[in-house]
């Protein structure tokens, strides 16, 4: 399955907007009045597990016959505060996947570079 990267951004805003210190987030507070609610269940939750496994999420995942029956999202981590505000901007991401496209494919940490740099041209900086 191919990691789709608008379901990234919006996983990690939902993340950001509906967690509350101490709770958990549930797939339901994915698929229900979020940003995620336009992709589906699957790529919710296949977004989830890369993320964790990225270091941009800390979530518990029980698993039953090799597929996950409990997501549960805790937080952000500090690499994915990172992330996102990186990409949280919605010219910014344009931009960022503008530039991305003409490699066809990349990996989140060079997505990341990308709107590093995106910013920065912004700014002046380059």
């Amino acid at each position: 399955m191919k990691l789709n990267e608008d379901c990234v951004r919006a996983v990690l805003l939902d993340v950001e907007e509906k967690y509350k210190f101490g709770s958990f987030l549930y797939l339901k507070d994915f698929e229900e009045d979020s940003r995620s609610s336009k992709f589906s269940r699957e790529e919710i939750e296949y977004t989830i597990i890369r993320l964790e496994e990225a270091g941009f999420i800390i979530v518990t995942i029980e698993w039953l016959s090799g597929k996950p029956y409990l997501i549960s999202v805790a937080s952000l981590t500090w690499q994915g505060h990172e992330f996102l505000d990186n990409i949280r901007d919605s010219k910014v991401w344009r931009e960022t996947k503008e530039v991305a496209s003409k490699a066809g494919s990349v990996s989140l940490s060079m997505l990341e570079t990308i709107a590093s740099s995106v910013i920065a041209k912004s700014l002046g900086l380059n």
